[in-house]
């Protein structure tokens, strides 16, 4: 194999590691890919042109890894990743007050947890029984700081 081609090999393995890691979040066929490349370019480079060329490439891709990885530190590239919003939204927001003996409807499956509507407000809900499918009627059964336990009627 030619050594024009396996440095090829490699250059193509590092930019899909590298797409893998900028472009493509998780584990997918382009970070394994590029993976396999690399491992079998060097691995035909160290048996076709032995440990004098297999060191300087591996040493190339070594210092190219680490070159890359410092200059994505150094400009920041991470950052474009970074989430900046803040979310300042809590559960159970309760405009209007909610009481023992209010009536409601499922909007969700209870698993024991879900959403209903009560007094015209969404609101997340548990059960203590068992599953409550969607469109059941509903009665709060106990209101404890945020949380509101409701029984099937």
């Amino acid at each position: 194999m030619d050594l024009v081609f396996i440095v090829i090999l490699l250059v193509v393995g590092m930019a899909l590691i590298i797409l893998e890691l900028v472009a493509i979040p998780g584990t997918t066929i382009a970070g394994i890919s590029g993976i396999i490349l690399t491992v079998w370019g060097l691995v035909k480079v160290f048996g076709e042109y032995g440990t004098f060329w297999g060191g300087i490439i591996t040493a190339f891709d070594v210092i190219f890894c680490f070159g890359l990885f410092y200059w994505s530190l150094k400009t920041k590239t991470w950052k474009r990743f970074e989430q900046k919003e803040e979310i300042s939204s809590k559960v159970n927001e309760i405009k209007t007050a909610v009481k023992v003996g209010d009536k409601g409807k499922t909007i969700t499956r209870l698993a024991p947890m879900g959403t209903a509507l009560i007094n015209g407000d969404r609101m997340e809900v548990y059960t203590s029984t068992s599953f409550v499918d969607p469109n059941t009627d509903i009665e709060v059964e106990e209101v404890e700081g945020n949380k509101i336990r409701v029984k099937v009627i």
